[in-house]
């Protein structure tokens, strides 16, 4: 068999794309193995490729092409490999100048400018005009400091100090974004890509088809459980959406769900994927560098919410179908458990990535160990072997899925240059507090709209980036500790997926629902309610982050299970049957009680919950 990828039947153009994808994955790979170089010439490097690749992927429309690309983006592609190219090739100095005090040539200030230009064109084509706006703006105050308001005024800066501070250091546009990027986020990629190509998708799919399908509402869990599975490792919550809805949302459709909640549904799991350990759409490895945290305990706070947050989707889905009368699917439709489990051995990459990381190995080098299992095991799958050609396939996609990643970053690394170079944050804090008149809960509402806002139209990695970098200092400044503050944001910019009005991944499942998307993401809000209510519990009471004594963390989650479920009960107006406002009031105000830690709360949200249980399961008409 060649070892080459296939290549049969494309133009040249299309051929030197495809082996510039491979480099660009088989670069980071080799640097996992041998060792990383400096910053100033690692993450250089990695947006060269990205850059200049994606010149070439995405046309002026931000569509992916088929076929050449235009001179013009040809010679687009060549000034970014100048630009950046530059920057790498001057490392040296770079890591040895005075930012903004060391003057530059003619040439580096024009490559600078350029590279900013560029990238600023790059991500309205890749990411979108929302995250391009925002960074225009971002960049418009940083000259137009002396003209705002008090409150937000700074001494403004030339041109040439912006380009010289986010261009030429590690402060701007090779900040800790693209630093993530080049060096976790990249390896995981080529990890998902592997895991899917060697049959572990396929054996996850059937997994959560044959867990969960003969139940009621079988279609809708089915959903859940496998955009559980696939979004952790995913980016992109609307990615995860195309991935696994294509499947699910028909299937809903099929058994009796309407498009819009189906198409919900989908975009409520994919969105929680996000939010779901290990990977966290590669979140987790940023919260851990920003935190100065080890990776492992931000995996450890994030599990209890998770689990929370899918446990209320799949009560949701199960109280819907039981008000519909939905069934679950014939066994006749359904993987067999026993052929499925014979297949199981697929899955090994999973826990060898959790057992490596387990044994102090760096997240990057445990993907990489994962990902050489993954090629292993493949081997025993005769429709799954994965020989040379479908290797080098699977690091070209890899070069593919990486480029829209990298440029997200590398614009969020252009706001983050601004917020360090104006000290923005600070003045953010200080707006937040003084609107809040003192009020904490205000301050609280007051970060959640913002964080829903910036977090909207952007990769999960770019969404926690912006909503840490202007949300966190003025949680701090209130006196409440990193970890939770870190994540208090971090959800709110998740939720921003399915948040009207710029909700992508409930736009993407009513695309494939074929329902209208404002009501998709209305719905998928709703599903996703939970989300909006643990942050503020934690906020002040961390237990449900496994911070506390172990008998503490247990008690919090336990009742907050058994309050998810009396919250399930008050949206879907189903509790053993249908019950009208008095009792979805009731079980609602007993939820908030229970799922707020304290022993107080607890004991009162629970007496309240066995008596309307004990009403509801017993009594032939349970009132109104």
């Amino acid at each position: 068999m060649s070892a080459q990828p296939d290549t049969q039947k494309r133009s040249f153009s299309d051929q030197l794309m495809t082996w510039g994808f491979i480099l660009f994955a088989g670069y980071h790979v080799w640097t996992t193995i041998f060792g990383m170089p400096a910053a100033y010439l690692h993450r250089p490097v990695h947006l060269v490729f990205a850059v200049t690749l994606g010149f070439l992927m995405y046309s002026f429309k931000g569509q992916k092409r088929t076929g050449g690309p235009p001179l013009v983006d040809v010679l687009l592609s060549l000034l970014a490999l100048a630009s950046f190219g530059t920057v790498a090739l001057i490392a040296d100095k770079v890591a040895e100048r005075l930012p903004m005090v060391d003057p530059l040539t003619a040439w580096e200030l024009f490559v600078g400018a350029a590279g900013i230009l560029l990238l600023l064109e790059l991500v309205r084509r890749v990411v979108g005009w929302v995250l391009a706006v925002v960074v225009i703006a971002f960049l418009a105050y940083a000259f137009l400091g002396p003209y705002m308001p008090h409150i937000l005024a700074h001494k403004g800066f030339t041109w040439k100090q912006i380009v010289d501070y986010q261009a030429f250091g590690l402060e701007g546009i090779y900040s800790v974004a693209i630093g993530v990027s080049s060096t976790y986020i990249v390896v995981f990629i080529v990890f998902g890509t592997f895991l899917e190509m060697c049959g572990a998708g396929g054996v996850m799919m059937d997994l959560g088809r044959a867990l969960t399908g003969r139940f009621r509402g079988g279609p809708a869990k089915i959903a859940v459980i496998t955009s559980a599975f696939f979004g952790t490792i995913s980016g992109s919550a609307a990615a995860n959406v195309y991935a696994t809805g294509t499947f699910t949302i028909p299937l809903m459709k099929r058994t009796g769900y309407s498009p819009a909640f189906a198409g919900a549904v989908e975009a409520a799991a994919s969105t929680g994927g996000q939010i779901m350990p290990p990977v966290m759409g590669a979140a987790a490895f940023l919260m851990a560098d920003i935190l100065g945290l080890p990776y492992l305990k931000v995996c450890a706070a994030a599990l209890i919410p998770s689990i929370l947050y899918f446990f209320s989707i799949l009560m949701m889905v199960d109280f819907e179908a039981a008000k519909l009368g939905i069934k679950g699917l014939p066994r006749v439709d359904l993987p067999d458990v026993r052929k499925t489990l014979r297949r199981s051995f697929l899955l090994l990459p999973i826990p060898v990535l959790v057992v490596t990381m387990l044994l102090d190995y760096t997240p990057f080098m445990a993907a990489f160990i994962a990902t050489l299992s993954a090629l292993a095991v493949s081997w025993f799958s005769p429709e799954h072997r994965m020989g040379p050609r479908r290797i080098l396939n699977a690091l070209e996609v890899s070069g593919r899925r990486t480029v829209l990643i990298a440029t997200a970053c590398a614009g969020a690394g252009l706001i983050v240059g601004v917020v360090t170079l104006t000290g923005i944050g600070l003045n953010v804090s200080s707006l937040v507090i003084s609107a809040s008149g003192g009020s904490t809960i205000v301050a609280l509402l007051l970060i959640m709209v913002a964080s829903i806002i910036m977090g909207m139209g952007t990769p999960t990695t770019v969404a926690y980036i912006i909503v840490a970098t202007l949300g966190v200092p003025a949680l701090e400044n209130l006196g409440f500790a990193a970890l939770p503050s870190h994540f208090f944001v971090f959800y709110f910019g998740v939720l921003s997926m399915v948040t009207p009005p710029v909700a992508v991944a409930a736009y993407a499942g009513a695309e494939i629902a074929g329902a209208d998307m404002m009501r998709v993401g209305f719905i998928a809000t709703r599903l996703c309610l939970v989300a909006f209510i643990v942050p503020f519990i934690f906020i002040y009471e961390p237990a449900l982050l496994m911070v506390g004594s172990a008998p503490n963390i247990l008690v919090a989650f336990v009742t907050a299970m058994i309050g998810i479920v009396a919250l399930a009960g008050a949206l879907e107006g189903w509790y053993f049957r249908a019950i009208g406002w008095t009792f979805r009031l009731s079980l609602f105000a007993s939820a908030i009680l229970l799922i707020t830690p304290g022993l107080l709360t607890d004991l009162v949200g629970l007496a309240f919950f066995l008596a309307i249980t004990a009403w509801c399961r017993f009594k032939k008409s349970p009132g109104i």
